[in-house]
């Protein structure tokens, strides 16, 4: 079954825009980032498959961290991230991100 990654979601009161980042690992140490204050989920470009998978999974756990003002450690939400990817993968779900665009960065 394929899920078709939106380019916005809400968790409650707090929204996401979803976008690819161009060298975001090389800029800024990380695979992936959520934004609170500009609402920005950035995925790195460079990443596919199961990686890009389990990146946005922990993404949409920082969004769920920020909604619910919850005090978990980076290394406790990827592993909950990992173990829900996973799963899901188990049940037959993939992720579609075909509508996820390149964010232009700004110099």
């Amino acid at each position: 079954m394929l899920i078709k990654i939106p380019k916005t979601f809400k968790i409650g009161a707090t929204r996401a825009v979803v976008g690819y980042e161009e060298n975001l690992f090389i800029d800024q140490g990380f695979d992936g980032t959520y934004n609170k204050r500009t609402e920005e989920l950035h995925i790195d470009s460079r990443l596919y498959g199961g990686e890009r998978a389990k990146t946005f999974g922990h993404e949409v756990m920082e969004v769920i961290k920020h909604n619910y003002n919850l005090n978990t450690s980076e290394n406790d939400m990827s592993s909950i991230a990992n173990g829900w990817v996973e799963f899901l993968y188990q049940l037959g779900v993939e992720f579609d991100f075909s509508d996820i665009k390149e964010v232009k960065n700004v110099d």
